[in-house]
């Protein structure tokens, strides 16, 4: 699919939000330590409120179930599902949360695109049977129709948060709640600690594609230029091309055309030629930006997907080999010992 994009959120007090376009944040992600405790707050009936809802029915697949849950319930002009998606929604309008959930079960799709991300190791780790590593959960947040839902494949059903106040951003709602949350948990911790509540949490929104949106700006601001161009250049007037040539028939129909251009005075065409330039170059460090997130994104990505254990071993091998582990281990040691001093030198000051 095509449009979206995922950001970390890093406070949850009001400016949360304040550095984003809220129209453009299409649901939100939250991660949290799962306990088994019951959750009085009723659901509701997901196809009578008009939301896509599918129970996990999947093991240690709640983050995908999450995802989907949110891009599922993203209005179709909003962004480009792409094909796969499209044909599944389409598929499963119909079926109940269960069913829906065992769809996705079925999804080679989805399947194949999960497990892209399973963490890849040469070596099997057997644990002793009452050994239980934490368990995190994933839930989403959508809002419909002005009201915000809690999307919890754990769950029945959705859960209906609350209706959104007028002129007020929808996350605001969601936040509040997320907000509510974590503070039964950091009750709880203080109530009976010995019981380790868990503090540690994740938020994520997703939100249109910021680099798919700037490069669209700047195309709009190219496919004017061109034009204008154009036009002086009928006029015998000199201009500066660019060498980039683009075909007028895809331009957006809400730009001037050449019949609202040749109204304008020459010397006011020739302003928009240089407002466009300037816009372009203003443009273009965030296309930049934008890039070079992508990027790191990916070299993340292809971490994950590689086992680095086997050159971790090659490497221990050849330092002891060399008689280099030992003296390794202690300066390696050492500095450990340096930075944790150091840290808590600085926590006492």
């Amino acid at each position: 699919m095509k449009g979206v994009q995922f950001d970390e959120v890093f406070t949850l007090d009001e400016t949360a939000f304040a550095s984003q376009d809220v129209d453009k944040i299409y649901g939100l992600i939250f991660l949290f330590k799962w306990q088994q405790e019951a959750d009085p707050r009723p659901t509701v009936d997901a196809m009578d409120h008009g939301i896509f809802f599918a129970q996990q029915v999947i093991q240690n697949a709640c983050a995908t179930q999450a995802i989907l849950s949110v891009l599922m319930n993203v209005e179709s002009n909003k962004v480009d599902l792409g094909s796969h998606l499209k044909d599944f929604k389409e598929f499963t309008a119909a079926l109940d949360p269960q069913m829906k959930g065992m769809a996705i079960e079925n999804s080679e799709v989805v399947r194949v695109a999960h497990n892209s991300f399973r963490h890849q190791s040469s070596f099997e780790i057997v644990q002793e049977k009452d050994e239980k590593g934490d368990a995190f959960h994933f839930v989403g947040y959508v809002c419909h129709e002005g009201k915000v839902y809690e999307l919890d494949g754990l769950k029945p059903g959705p859960i209906l948060i609350g209706e959104v106040p007028a002129g007020t951003p929808w996350v605001e709602t969601a936040r509040q709640e997320i907000q509510r949350r974590i503070q039964t948990y950091e009750k709880k911790q203080a109530e009976k600690p010995d019981e380790g509540a868990e503090l540690r949490f994740n938020l994520m929104s997703i939100v249109a594609d910021r680099k798919l949106e700037v490069e669209q700006q700047m195309l709009r601001e190219k496919y004017i230029k061109q034009r204008a161009n154009v036009l002086l250049v009928s006029h015998d007037v000199e201009v500066e091309l660019d060498g980039e040539d683009l075909d007028d028939d895809d331009a957006p129909a809400d730009i001037p055309s050449f019949e609202d251009l040749s109204e304008k005075p020459l010397d006011e065409v020739k302003t928009l030629v240089a407002t466009c330039t300037a816009k372009i170059a203003e443009l273009q460090p965030s296309v930049a930006a934008e890039q070079k997130k992508r990027e790191q994104w990916k070299k993340e990505n292809n971490l994950r997907r590689h086992d680095l254990v086997p050159l971790a071993l090659c490497a221990l091998r050849h330092l002891a080999r060399k008689k280099e582990l030992m003296p390794a281990f202690e300066k390696g040691k050492a500095e450990h010992l340096k930075r944790v001093a150091e840290k808590n030198a600085a926590k006492a000051s």
